[in-house]
């Protein structure tokens, strides 16, 4: 009997150890929710919150979808060509840390990434919540790291039926898109970066900048010299020439405004992929993976690579 009450213990142990966004309850009167976070805390949020305010990224496309009534988003996303899709035009853009402004703003939801130094100040002022960029235990779209934040952003806003039912759309039009890119996709690999100030920076998937276009979407392959990589040494910040001798039919590059000037000239030929497979993006606009961006993404790239 204690082995079995002992093992039962271990199993919840574990599980509150993963990402498990989920509502625990409600308040009589239905104002109030609550809802377990990745943190094995429970968080009292309003039922139907009205003045939202995302200090991450990928919640303000999010957002929109869900029709979350979002006040303020993080001042990245104003640099996305598509700021006002996924705003609805309507939603300031703020500093993180600018906390003057936030209360300005009178929120009732705060919702922001971890760690968040400014966490502390952020709960005086509204409900708070953190997510870790990580799956979640009771996700349906599991390793699909963009859609499991769609979810567990539809767990804060009471709207985790109508996130679910837009991932699950979004996973067929996407097979859509793959069959339509088939013809130039089949067969051929791919590799991600970001021109940095001091050099490159290597992504792997769902990692933003266009890795869920790239891998999810498109089905672009990784070579196994740059499988090796990722092993060996992992992601991040490289030196172009640490790169050389990966191999790689396409290599996308997200590269800010006005640095474009001998950065596909460089990779070509560092890296050997022909100079027409270098394809540069914007890295305001590919910063970003909520889910219209990831769309407006794929439709980019597949425009590119024609």
């Amino acid at each position: 009997m204690k082995m079995r009450l002992m093992m039962v213990m271990l199993s919840v142990l574990m599980l509150s150890a993963c990402s498990s966004f989920r509502e625990t309850g409600i308040s009589d009167d239905g104002e109030i929710r609550q809802i377990m976070t990745e943190h094995s805390e429970e968080i009292e949020l309003p039922a139907d919150p009205e003045r939202v305010v995302l200090f991450r990224g990928i919640d303000a496309g999010n957002a929109e979808l869900l029709g979350g009534d979002t006040r303020a988003v993080t001042a990245i996303v104003e640099d996305s060509r598509y700021a006002r899709e996924l705003t609805g035009g309507e939603a300031a853009y703020l500093e993180r840390g600018d906390i003057q402004s936030l209360i300005g703003l009178g929120p009732d939801l705060i919702v922001t990434y971890t760690p968040d130094e400014y966490l502390f100040d952020y709960q005086e002022i509204a409900p708070t919540v953190q997510v870790n960029y990580s799956t979640s235990t009771f996700s349906p779209f599991k390793e699909r790291l963009y859609l499991t934040h769609l979810f567990n952003l539809g767990v804060i806003l009471n709207k985790e039926e109508k996130a679910e039912k837009i991932g699950d759309e979004w996973l067929e039009e996407a097979t859509r898109l793959q069959r339509e890119a088939a013809d130039i996709v089949a067969g051929n690999t791919a590799m991600v970066l970001s021109k940095e100030d001091d050099g490159y920076f290597l992504y792997e998937e769902y990692a933003s900048f266009g890795t869920e276009a790239v891998y999810d979407v498109l089905k672009f392959g990784v070579d196994e010299t740059l499988e090796a990589e990722f092993e060996e040494r992992g992601s991040g910040p490289k030196a172009l020439g640490e790169l050389r001798g990966l191999e790689s039919d396409y290599v996308f590059v997200s590269v800010r405004e006005g640095g474009e000037d001998g950065v596909k000239k460089e990779v070509s030929e560092t890296l050997g992929v022909p100079r027409e497979n270098v394809i540069l993006l914007d890295y305001g606009t590919y910063r970003l993976n909520d889910l219209i961006s990831v769309r407006k993404q794929t439709e980019e790239i597949m425009e590119k690579i024609k």
